[in-house]
């Protein structure tokens, strides 16, 4: 969002979804505030609070189960931080310990997720936040073994990483992804690259391999993707809300299904619940969670802003001509939550009603999304950058090396998202010129490694010299870095400066 006034944001907000809903015929309940059961002036709250249309004094906002996961997606980055080179260990054992924050029994596991000393609730366990999570069950096409999301991998296909058997699922690369880390772990070997003036330089990280390959990098971006972006996009904003049984109440929760099912949308997109009253350097620096409630704690539910929440603000923050993203996608699921809110109380949407759902189901699908587009080219610039530095066919130094690994796995991890959501420009036919094929041209375009400073990918030396292989991929990643301008309307500004 950019760097508004609240109260104008507070002013607003709601009259612009007051005004929708006016138009809405049907009326409703309201979002914030007492149930009304009817109220055609209704506004909306303006952050993300809506009142029970069923149990008055309530909240009707559950999306624990998302937190969850954030929280498990956290944790498993904080433990390959942690990793170190373990010669003479068992990669199974290594394998044991991280695909437990995939698809292990976390319930009574204490989560190591910190914030700076503050104490957060809910906690310390991830039962605590909500019973019964993992991750692999809520990956896009399932499990591996029949469980799981299996419907959800859109048109049964999984693409993008060459080195997978086909067909292949996407739980099949977080899977290659543990494996390898597991391996490099435990084989001994800190690999070194050659440096300016041919000095050889270890490596030393164990989550980095000698290709170039930052898995601690690409197993976060990718699980962003297939689980929080897939699940919300594809899963949950695709309720069917035109049924009437959908608005009833959830079993005896507080909530209608609908409501609970947008509300598990918004989750998986993490923003706070009070996203709009950041600006975009605080959730893109340190300070992205805040006490709003000034009760001494943090709450993870509703406090923090978690995953692509906070690459939307990055990205408006980087933006030349100031990009809204942030605020453009959290008033979309603002907007639509009102509405469905105000179906609880009247049983049903009127067709004008989900006309304006379907058009908000749609700005925040495609936006969020855009959020994701608009870090890849960010990173192919990155990579771009890094690869400026190399110095006839050696690494500048080693930070060179990796943050070419760092960069290149942030690109390729990010990039393999955009074939999650049904809205997709990619998938829909709304920009002329465009279709799957070209989503998947570029990631195979970016390959499975990056092309390093003596010109080789992936153990591939290149057919002629190094600096014809390092200028060949530069230009195909500013192909793809066009072709992405194209697909989601950026302007060339925000592309070239990124």
């Amino acid at each position: 969002m950019q760097n508004i006034p609240a109260s104008f944001v507070k002013a607003t907000l709601p009259a612009l979804i007051v005004l929708v809903s006016a138009c809405g015929g049907g009326g409703g309940g309201g979002g914030g505030g007492s149930a009304n059961n009817g109220d055609d002036n209704a506004a909306a709250p303006s952050t993300y609070t809506f009142e029970s249309q069923i149990t008055a004094g309530e909240s009707s906002v559950n999306y624990g189960g998302q937190t969850a996961r954030h929280i498990l997606i956290e944790d498993l980055v904080i433990a390959l931080q942690g990793l170190s080179e373990q010669p003479g260990g068992t990669a199974s054992t290594i394998e044991t310990d991280l695909t437990f924050y995939v698809s292990g029994d976390a319930d009574n596991v204490n989560y190591s997720y910190s914030l700076d000393g503050e104490t957060l609730v809910p906690g310390p366990t991830f039962g605590d936040i909500s019973t019964g999570k993992n991750l692999s069950d809520k990956i896009a096409g399932g499990n591996g073994v029949g469980g799981g999301e299996t419907g959800k991998l859109i048109g049964g296909e999984f693409f993008g990483w060459s080195e997978l058997s086909s067909p292949s699922l996407p739980i099949d690369l977080v899977e290659l992804f543990i494996e390898r880390i597991a391996a490099e772990a435990v084989d001994g070997i800190d690999p070194s690259v050659i440096t300016s003036g041919g000095a050889s330089a270890n490596i030393g990280s164990v989550t980095v391999d000698a290709f170039g390959r930052d898995y601690r990098q690409l197993v976060q971006k990718f699980l962003l993707g297939a689980v929080t972006f897939s699940q919300g996009t594809n899963d949950y904003l695709q309720t069917d809300f035109s049924d009437d049984t959908n608005h009833d109440q959830d079993g005896d929760a507080p909530y209608s299904f609908a409501e609970h099912k947008w509300d598990e949308a918004f989750g998986y997109f993490g923003a706070a619940r009070d996203y709009n009253d950041y600006s975009d350097a605080e959730i893109a620096g340190t300070d992205f969670y805040k006490d709003s409630n000034n009760d001494g704690d943090i709450d993870l539910r509703s406090e923090v802003n978690f995953g692509n929440a906070t690459n939307c603000a990055k990205r408006d923050a980087g933006s030349t001509t100031n990009t809204d993203f942030s605020k453009t996608t959290f008033d979309a699921f603002l907007a639509g939550r009102f509405l469905i809110s105000q179906a609880a109380a009247n049983g049903s949407l009127s067709a004008t009603e989900l006309a304006e759902l379907n058009g908000h189901i749609e700005v925040a699908a495609k936006t969020w999304e855009k959020c994701i587009a608009a870090t890849v080219v960010h990173y192919i610039n990155d990579v771009v950058g890094d690869m400026g530095n190399f110095n006839n066919g050696e690494f500048a130094d080693v930070n060179n090396f990796l943050d070419l690994a760092k960069h290149w796995a942030e690109m390729k991890g990010f990039a393999l998202g955009l074939q999650f959501s049904p809205n997709s420009p990619f998938r829909d036919g709304s920009v002329t010129g465009i279709d799957l094929d070209d989503l998947k041209d570029l990631l195979d375009t970016m390959g499975v490694a990056p092309v390093l400073a003596d010109g080789s990918q992936a153990g591939t030396a290149p057919s002629g010299t190094a600096q014809e292989a390092i200028d060949a991929y530069i230009a195909d990643l500013l192909a793809v870095r066009a072709t992405l301008q194209t697909a989601y309307g950026f302007d060339s500004q925000d592309v070239e400066n990124w």
